[in-house]
Formats: structure tokens, sequence, C-alpha cells
């Protein structure tokens, strides 16, 4: 895979569990202390290569972990 598709796969994770807990993008840029939700539309639209930090900062406020977001393989993404 490439970097543009990991994004993606990325993104789609994070946009489906934020979904499931009919959250906006406002609220997860708020409790994740990210500076605006234009940034967690970009991110779930795979179209920024967010620093680590963001990605943990992401994690913790959606209250899962990574493996919950995407499978490695590509499998059950999206």
């Amino acid at each position: 895979m490439d970097k543009k598709t990991d994004l993606t796969i990325l993104g789609d994770g994070i946009r489906l569990e934020r979904l499931r807990r009919k959250w906006s993008q406002e609220y997860l840029a708020d409790k994740a202390g990210l500076s605006q939700s234009q940034h967690v539309s970009r991110i779930e639209s795979g179209k920024v290569d967010i620093q680590v930090t963001t990605l943990f900062s992401i994690l913790r406020a959606l209250g899962c972990e990574l493996k919950d977001l995407i499978d490695i393989h590509g499998e059950n993404n999206g």
C-alpha cells in the first residue's frame, strides 16, 4: 500500500468510530484538543499526514486503540 491509501484507511476508521458515537467533527476536535474541526475533516478524508501526538489525542478522545480503527491488512476497513 502507499501513503495515500494508508491515510485514507486511518481517516475512514476515525470517521466511522466518530459516527458510531454520533459525534460531530467539531465535538471530536474539541474533545481531542485539536484547534479546529476542519482539521478533523482533513484527517478523515486522508488529506493530511497527522503527527503521532495528534493521533494519540484522537485515540484518547474516542477511547479506543489504533487496532480498533484499522485492519493493517485492509480487509475490514471503511
